[in-house]
């Protein structure tokens, strides 16, 4: 297998979905905030559409930015979440893309904070 040629190309898209993905799997996140002034439209409407929730861009160099929109649960440590989805968010990019973690900028920013009722 080391005479293998070729390469592997990750879509925008494709990478957006690992880190939505694994964004949703951290505890104390409850869901994934509006990321574009559309999405932001669409659910003041109430036109039901999942919010993308990431917004990344791959650049020349190889490195990837990206900024994750999420709702946290209430009555957990903002910046303890934060740090969470970070590195475990991180972590499941790098291990599923091979791409390693330093080549990953990550940032966080809480548009809510929601109160989980027991009923619901």
């Amino acid at each position: 297998m080391a005479n293998m040629k070729g390469k592997i190309v990750l879509s925008r898209m494709a990478g957006e979905e690992i880190l939505r993905l694994a964004t949703l799997g951290v505890y104390g996140v409850t869901g994934l905030a509006p990321v574009s002034f559309a999405e932001r439209v669409s659910h003041a409407l109430s036109i039901p559409t999942a919010p993308r929730g990431v917004d990344m861009q791959i650049h020349p160099d190889g490195t990837i930015e990206a900024t994750i929109h999420v709702r946290l649960q209430y009555g957990l440590r903002v910046s303890e979440v934060a740090r969470t989805i970070v590195s475990q968010v991180r972590y499941a990019f790098s291990s599923m893309t091979g791409i390693s973690m330093e080549r990953l900028s990550l940032n966080v920013v809480v548009w809510s904070i929601r109160i989980e009722h027991e009923n619901d």
